[in-house]
This record gives structure tokens, sequence and C-alpha cells, in this order.
């Protein structure tokens, strides 16, 4: 009988490449996963393989992996058949965001699911959107809110479903005494040459700034890497960069900037609910996405943001 712990290490070893980058994820010690991966080994049929300071799966190592993994969702689909409806939701639920979400939209549908399910135990994790999906699809995370610019697009893995919650727009922020201070709107050519601070490397917001200038015969001066909208807000405020910042999760902006619209194109991004199909019975997963749906509705009933909207963390 296949051990269904032990199968679920393998994966890990095979998703994220070691046996220690494994124990990190599912929590174990290394000497812990070891000792899971020796109980699907058969006499002379190991699972792994040492290639120079590291492992790979063997043939029969790949072969659980791969049809094991489609075990896992299969049972994972059958635990949530025959729930009956009306009945109070309960458990747990882990849900993974990128960060402005967390302030903008997963708090307030917090407070409606402590009211509506006081007995679903919500944990909350999340970073960069590319994360929060690797997160989801390894069963890490139960639920995703992510999301996707229109030149930046974010590969869902397969096996996972996605719906759209709303459309979230950045603007351009500036200190009031800056020569944009006054426009209406700006276009990516008439900010090249402006210091500017940005995401870090190698998150979506900040691949999405660079793909804006595309094509364009200079870059962005990047002067300042920061995770936080709010670091960014104040550095904008003392006049010497300016920045992109989402209308998602903002709060009130600093007396000495102002907010001008981006034009041509328009910073706009998809915010959106990721799940394995696995899991689209499960009830805990159902309620918490139909809460996030309602307050994504409110979010875009509301009116625009004024130049003092919002303010929160990147990605």
């Amino acid at each position: 009988m296949i051990d269904l712990v032990a199968l679920r290490s393998l994966i890990a070893v095979r998703d994220h490449g070691s046996v220690v980058a494994a124990a990190g994820v599912l929590g174990f010690t290394p000497s812990a996963v070891s000792q899971q991966l020796k109980r699907l080994e058969a006499p002379g049929s190991p699972v792994l393989e040492r290639v120079g300071r590291g492992v790979v799966l063997t043939e029969r190592g790949r072969l659980l992996a791969d049809r094991g993994g489609r075990v896992l969702d299969e049972l994972e689909a059958l635990d949530h058949l025959g729930h009956e409806t009306g009945v109070p939701v309960v458990g747990s639920l882990h849900l993974a965001s990128f960060a402005t979400a967390k302030r903008g939209l997963v708090a307030p549908a917090l407070g409606v699911l402590a009211e509506r399910a006081p007995d679903l135990r919500i944990t909350l994790s999340g970073d960069d959107p590319r994360d929060v999906v690797d997160a989801v699809a390894r069963g890490v995370a139960d639920l995703g809110v992510v999301h996707d610019w229109e030149s930046v697009h974010l590969d869902l893995p397969a096996g996972l479903d996605a719906d759209l919650l709303l459309t979230d727009r950045a603007d351009l922020v500036v200190h009031r005494d800056h020569r944009f201070a006054d426009r209406t709107s700006v276009e990516p050519d008439d900010l090249v040459g402006e210091p500017w601070v940005v995401p870090p490397p190698g998150s979506i917001c900040h691949d999405w700034l660079m793909a804006m200038f595309a094509g364009r015969a200079e870059r962005p001066d990047v002067r300042y890497l920061d995770a936080e909208y709010a670091t960014h807000l104040g550095i904008i405020a003392t006049g010497t960069a300016i920045g992109l910042v989402p209308r998602l999760g903002r709060g009130p902006l600093p007396d000495q900037v102002v907010v001008v619209p981006v034009e041509r194109p328009q910073p706009i991004r998809q915010v959106q609910a990721v799940w394995r199909r696995s899991t689209t019975d499960n009830p805990a997963r159902r309620l918490v996405h139909e809460v996030l749906r309602e307050v994504a509705a409110s979010l875009t009933s509301s009116p625009a943001p004024s130049s003092h909207g919002e303010w929160g963390r990147s990605s």
C-alpha cells in the first residue's frame, strides 16, 4: 500500500529539487523526508539517485510522483463530495495573497467571514503572485489571490482554475512641485529620464514596469528598490523620485504628493482568485471565494480614488 505522506514527500522533492527544500516546504526535517521516501522504495528500485551534489528522481520515482499526483488530486476531490448545503462551514483554510490585496481585499473579507463562518479558521500568507500560484499548485495554500498585468502574464499550471475578481489600475505618483503635477495624464515617453522608485527585480510588478518601457530608447532610471509601496510614497514625498502605485490597498497619500493617470498603455492588472480544480467543491474554499467576490464587487462600485487615495505594499 502506497503511503500518502510519503508520496507527498516525493512530489515535494521533485518540485523543489532537494530533500532539504522539500523538508522546508512540508514542515518536516530532512531526515524525516528521507525516511518517508524509503517507504516508497522496492528492493533494487530506489526513488532517488545522486547526481553531483544533488539528487534526481529515478524512473520509478518519476512515475510514482506523476501518477501519484493525479491520485492525490482525485482523493482531495472525493473528500469534498456529499457536503450538505446550508450546513455551517467549519475547519480550516489557508489563503495566500499578494500584498496589496491583503490590505484592500482580503482584510475586509476576513471581517465578513468572521461573522458568517466563525468556526472556520483561516490562515494567511503570500507575497509575489508567482509565489502564491506555486503555493496553491503544491497544496500549501487552498486558495490564492493573484494579479496579472496585461503585458506580463501570469502562467497558471495545469490543474488550477481562476476567476476574475476585479480590475485594478496603477497611477503615477509625483511630488506636488514636480513638472507633471498639473498634468491630466502622462505617457511612458514622458517619463524617460526620470528617477524611479520601484519594486525589486524578480517581482511581477518590476517586470511589468520594465515591459512598459520595452522598445523605447531609454530604460527607466531606477534609483531605489523597495518592496513596500509605503516606502515608495515616503521617497516620492521628498521629491527625489517618481513611482507607479496601484489603487488597490492604498491608504491616504502624503500631502506632498499627487496622482497623475498614465495612458498608452494604462497600467491595468487583473486581480484573480486561483484554486486547485480538485478543491472546487470544498465548502470552505467556496465560501471564502464567494466573500472575496462580494468585497471585490463593492470596491468596483466605489468611486475612483482621488489624488489622496491609498497606500500599501508592492506586488
